[in-house]
């Protein structure tokens, strides 16, 4: 098998395909492949038949139950709907809140899924999206598996470790009753199985991505034996969703958003500078900081008889709290306009003078190379795997600066000036986590025209670097060695699935 062969693909997600986040990215990937010319299936969760499709790709639906009135009914559906690590804007189902036994219905699904896919489609490699269970799943198979880890599914192991350990001190409380008691070890039983799920997906894939070097060191820590399987793959995005436009007229954008800060629902257009955010509402996105430091801005461009905008698009779990701190903080210029496509954040991102990622821990940050890719800077927090793209210096930012020391290493990049932990790099400026002040000052230096960027040359170096078909040359490549490597040590018996595990036990050295 060589580069040129066309591969048969199996990707797995146990997520939809559509929407932000690893949805977004399978999609972005698998339109990438059938370009090339390989065969792609997809096994994905949703809970309805009528979700947006890849012309081209196969989809093998995992049916699940809608929180509507009347939901879609699709043959075979589970009776919830599809479990997030957190919740999605069309499931407010986690993993955290279904019983165990609802997840071995959920596991059982994905392995029939898989069984009839590795059957009449026979795959070369599968591609598994996130360590957990449903790549678990695929390793009791006679295929060549790839993991990503998308950062979520690493915080889900860290949580079920963090909760197992707590429900376990709450089991020396020798008061407890018999009730309590049986409950909690239930949960117990739970939290043991996602762990153990998490272990035998990393010990049974033959190799696994990570999207940046936080990642990886993450990774590592968590899963030590699969360390030697990891290999840097960086997200990458379609540069015809988004591109640098000409001649963006903003009436026309804007005035086909409703905002719900004003009572006619109309965004002013009168404004002298914009900032946009995209994301899902959850905490982690850090938005109630970005709230924080728009009412900082907002005041500081009023003393200067200026007004700025603020457009925040997305929508999710938190969208009530966040409107609510709006209100509270009497935001002036700052407006929730809700879910919107790429035909509508591109031409947003285009009129935007920057974009504002202030999360709290973000794996990658695919909004980061959209916004770049439209020609402006961002504005992101120096956290995950925002300053992995963000510092092309070629110089190391260092969490503890001291500039005694570390002052005189030209390796390592200084903080601005009169800052502690604010970066300027060629593509925008890195603040620290939950730090408002130093969000809102940024944000200033931009509207302001203190820190100037080159929005053709940022354009340029996105594209160059983080478009899918230069992604895609690189995974192809890796699929193929994988899928060689494996045919090359694979035993002659073959046998279609392995053994399932039998199942947890509290006793086991998690």
């Amino acid at each position: 098998m060589s580069n040129k062969d066309k591969l048969n693909l199996l990707i797995v997600t146990a997520f939809p395909v559509h929407g932000a986040g690893s949805g977004a990215l399978v999609t972005t990937q698998a339109t990438s492949y059938v370009k090339e010319g390989h065969n792609v299936h997809i096994i994905t969760a949703n809970n309805r038949s009528d979700f947006p499709k890849v012309e081209g790709v196969d989809y093998h639906l995992v049916p699940f139950t809608a929180e509507t009135e009347s939901p879609e009914v699709i043959d075979g559906q589970l009776p919830f709907n599809y479990p997030m690590f957190t919740t999605h804007t069309e499931s407010t189902a986690t993993f955290w809140n279904l019983s165990l036994d609802q997840i071995k219905a959920y596991e059982d699904k994905f392995r029939q899924a898989m069984q009839e896919e590795i059957e009449t489609f026979k795959p070369d490699v599968l591609h598994g999206q996130h360590n957990w269970l449903a790549n678990a799943i695929a390793t009791e198979f006679d295929i060549p598996i790839v993991v990503t880890i998308h950062g979520t599914d690493l915080m889900g192991f860290k949580r079920s470790k963090a909760t197992l350990q707590d429900i376990m001190e709450q089991l020396k409380d020798t008061t407890l009753s018999p009730e309590r008691r049986a409950a909690l070890k239930a949960e117990a039983d739970k939290y043991i199985h996602f762990a153990e799920m998490a272990k035998k997906s990393a010990a049974g894939s033959h190799k696994v991505i990570v999207i940046s070097e936080d990642q990886k060191q993450q990774f590592c820590e968590l899963f030590p034996e699969a360390a030697d399987k990891v290999e840097l793959v960086k997200n990458g995005y379609t540069p015809e969703k988004f591109h640098v436009m000409e001649n963006v007229d903003k009436e026309a954008v804007l005035g086909g958003l409703t905002s719900d800060r004003t009572p006619d629902g109309k965004i002013p257009t009168d404004y002298d500078n914009m900032a946009l955010f995209v994301g899902k509402f959850a905490d982690f996105k850090g938005i109630d900081v970005l709230l924080d430091a728009a009412k900082k801005y907002e005041g500081a461009c009023k003393a200067e008889g200026k007004k700025p905008l603020t457009i925040i698009v997305g929508t999710g779990a938190l969208e009530a709290d966040l409107k609510a701190q709006a209100d509270r903080l009497q935001l002036e210029n700052t407006h929730f306009v809700g879910l919107q496509t790429p035909d509508v954040i591109r031409p947003l991102q285009n009129l935007a003078d920057v974009s504002l990622i202030p999360s709290r821990s973000e794996p990658f940050g695919l909004v980061v190379i959209e916004g770049t890719a439209c020609g402006h800077p961002v504005i992101g927090t120096n956290s995950g795997g925002i300053p992995d793209i963000m510092n092309i210096t070629g110089k190391t930012i260092k969490q503890n600066y001291d500039p005694a020391v570390d002052g005189q290493d030209a390796s390592i990049l200084a903080p601005d000036a009169g800052t502690t932990g604010t970066y300027t790099t060629p593509l925008g400026i890195l603040v620290p986590v939950d730090d408002s002040d130093a969000l809102a000052d940024a944000v200033m230096d931009i509207f302001d025209g203190r820190k100037q960027f080159d929005g053709a040359a940022i354009a340029k170096y996105t594209r160059d670097t983080y478009s899918q078909e230069v992604i895609t040359e690189h995974l192809i490549g890796l699929f193929t060695q994988v899928a060689q490597d494996y045919q090359n040590s694979k035993p002659k018996a073959k046998v279609l699935a392995k053994k399932p595990s039998t199942g947890p036990s509290m006793d086991d050295d998690l």
